[in-house]
């Protein structure tokens, strides 16, 4: 019998999303270098999705993804405006995710269909209340994954539907992330990701601030935003009319 060759399981991978908005190759590459050049140990090798807001040619787009590689960032798929350049996109070894469930543009119609069925519910007639105290239903918890060890480079720790609390430090190079809150009761040097999938409302927790990068629900700031407030201090990061905000924890 044939001992078992390979498993494939499903992952939660942290990925770069370039919007493409106007391709001048001359400009694209001055300001892409700028940005890479801002945190070149954020963005070198870091996969990334293009997302083209606008159609380009194809002799367009492999210069596109020449430029991206020439700059140590690792293109893996495209989405957004791929028009005929399917076989192309292909050919150059990348996914074409433009029908993904996980695009922006579904995300913003589940939540136009949330918002709506929210509305409707407030315009409904409200239902009479009984003679008797109904039982109180128990509130429903976001589950929590606690870490109790440090996080070391390299690692990669993901809590799923919930809050992440981790009771040790995080290490430069480690990644954490969380669909809601995420808690460092120790020093946070590597990555967080809060509300990876769209939370507005999560935040991030630590007891000492020095960590690479902190994203919520997609927006992010870089290591020198960070040492700019709160370094090395108690400090929380929360999300405010798509802005990032750090603040002291007294």
């Amino acid at each position: 019998m044939t001992d078992t060759c390979f498993r494939m399981k499903g992952t939660t991978l942290t990925s770069i999303v370039l919007e493409v908005i106007d391709f001048e190759p001359d400009a694209f590459e001055s300001q892409l270098a700028e940005k890479v050049n801002s945190a070149p140990q954020f963005f070198t090798r870091s996969s990334l999705i293009l997302h083209l807001v606008k159609s380009l040619t194809a002799t367009e787009f492999e210069l596109l993804v020449a430029l991206c590689r020439r700059f140590k960032l690792q293109p893996m798929a495209v989405r957004g405006e791929v028009g005929p350049l399917r076989s192309i996109i292909n050919d150059l070894g990348l996914a074409d995710v433009s029908q993904s469930k996980f695009t922006e543009s579904s995300l913003k119609t589940t939540k136009s269909e949330s918002t709506t069925s929210k509305e409707q519910a407030a315009n409904e007639p409200a239902a009479s209340t009984p003679v008797s105290s109904p039982v109180p239903t128990p509130a429903a918890t976001k589950p929590v994954k606690v870490i109790s060890r440090p996080v070391r480079s390299g690692q990669q720790v993901y809590a799923e539907g919930g809050d992440l609390v981790i009771t040790a430090a995080v290490s430069e190079g480690a990644e954490v992330l969380a669909d809601g809150n995420i808690h460092v009761y120790g020093t946070l040097r590597g990555r967080a990701l809060a509300g990876v999938k769209g939370n507005v409302h999560a935040r991030v927790f630590c007891q000492s601030l020095d960590a690479e990068l902190i994203s919520i629900a997609g927006q992010f700031i870089m290591h020198e935003t960070v040492k700019a407030s709160c370094w090395k201090q108690p400090a929380q990061i929360y999300l405010e009319e798509d802005t990032l905000h750090i603040e002291p924890i007294a």
